[in-house]
């Protein structure tokens, strides 16, 4: 959701089907492509591929953002495991925007959505 209006505060457009795999490139995001790689690799428990991505990531930006990246995407997808965990229902006023999240990245096929409780 964040993403979504973090592009249009700063009027740029961006590609949320990055996230789903539907589309490719950057998203829009500098280094884009290689934060998507990153949560790829991370939710895929693949040790390899985010050693990889982290020598191209420390290249291309430095050590503290690749360290960045990866808490920001522990803390994103730990927020979710405990807001399901507990039962807490997504709120109704951001139903129609995460709707078009859901739709555009694909997030209705991800394992977790079976979890997300809806009002």
């Amino acid at each position: 959701m964040l993403l979504g209006l973090s592009g249009e505060a700063s009027n740029q457009e961006v590609a949320l089907g990055v996230v789903g795999g539907s589309q490719r490139g950057d998203a829009g995001v500098p280094h884009g492509e290689l934060l998507v790689r990153l949560c790829e690799a991370m939710v895929a428990e693949d040790r390899e591929a985010v050693a990889a991505v982290r020598s191209e990531m420390v290249a291309a930006m430095n050590e503290a953002a690749f360290v960045d990246a990866v808490g920001v995407s522990s803390l994103f997808h730990l927020m979710n495991r405990v807001a399901n965990a507990t039962g807490t229902p997504i709120d109704a006023f951001l139903l129609a925007p995460v709707s078009q999240i859901v739709e555009a990245i694909g997030a209705d096929a991800f394992e977790s959505s079976k979890d997300t409780l809806l009002p």
